[in-house]
């Protein structure tokens, strides 16, 4: 069956017009003129008899149409990008190890260590993407590997516990200095980074603290604990942050923690990986390392 589609420079040109707003800028990225955009641009309308760009004060702006298939078409050919530099890097003689994690912790615990990984498995060409908050529903085809914090579930997927976290309090010392931090009672008087997804994190910390009348869902508020490391660094305040997030900048003394107030977080960090892959070597090589990793964090 003849599958209904434009060209793949049309559908490549559009693609590079909708990420820059601009013909010209997309003419540069392709070695284009703006005037061969523009027909790869007229020819695609044509195609889908509907106008996929408006033009005002010398702009290009992507109609509402035009919003929709861009980000339908962008994910598509970034799939299939991702699908060719596989080929390219299987036929070099490497295994693709997708591994997907939370963007913090990909970023301030896992991407760290991975060079012993690489040293023991160099057979073995990794490939890791981020995601927020995101809760996995179900498994996919482009996932080997997931490092996963919550529950001991995925469906469809085998799961293996890697490690517990442990909150403290951390601010920079500039603000331990200005809030004049003499005991805990002086969280009173501190602007509390919150982390959007751990509503609980203050409540947890300060659980085994008598007395301390505290609105512990108060302050400014952080999608990623990357974020809210951040802004602790910048002095906006003081975060109840697991200390292995920010050890590097415990042991610079950038951060410090003003208390001896420490808590077990509530749920873990699991490895997860679909059932129909627990048997591929790659897979095998990655629990066996990380699973190794994470004990010792214990």
């Amino acid at each position: 069956m003849k599958r209904i589609l434009p060209s793949s420079t049309a559908l490549a040109v559009f693609e590079a017009a909708a990420r820059h707003d601009s013909f010209t800028r997309a003419g540069e990225e392709l070695g284009l003129t703006q005037s061969a955009i523009s027909r790869q641009i007229a020819y695609l309308e044509s195609f889908l008899g509907i106008r996929l760009f408006e033009r005002i004060r010398r702009r290009v702006v992507l109609t509402e149409a035009g919003r929709a298939y861009a980000k339908k078409i962008q994910l598509s050919l970034s799939m299939a990008e991702a699908a060719t530099l596989e080929i390219l890097a299987s036929n070099s003689g490497s295994a693709v190890l997708h591994i997907s994690s939370l963007s913090t912790f990909a970023s301030h615990w896992l991407i760290p260590r991975l060079g012993g990984f690489a040293k023991l498995h160099p057979d073995i060409t990794f490939q890791v993407s981020s995601y927020h908050h995101r809760i996995f529903d179900d498994v996919t085809e482009n996932v080997d590997v997931a490092i996963h914090y919550g529950e001991a579930s995925w469906p469809n997927g085998l799961v293996d516990r890697l490690m517990a976290e442990d909150l403290v309090p951390m601010c920079s010392p500039a603000y331990a200095k200005s809030i004049d931090f003499q005991s805990i009672d002086d969280l009173t008087r501190a602007i509390l980074l919150q982390q959007t997804t751990r509503p609980e994190a203050w409540s947890d910390l300060l659980t085994s603290v008598e007395g301390l009348e505290v609105n512990t869902l108060r302050g400014p508020r952080f999608e990623l604990y990357s974020m809210l490391i951040e802004a602790a660094l910048a002095g906006l305040g003081i975060g109840a942050i697991p200390r292995f997030l920010a050890e590097d900048h415990l042991n610079s003394g950038r951060l410090i923690i003003p208390f001896d107030v420490t808590a077990r977080s509530r749920q873990v960090y699991y490895l997860v990986y679909p059932e129909a892959k627990r048997h591929l070597p790659k897979v095998q090589a990655f629990r066996k390392w990380i699973i190794r990793e994470g004990r010792k964090m214990a």
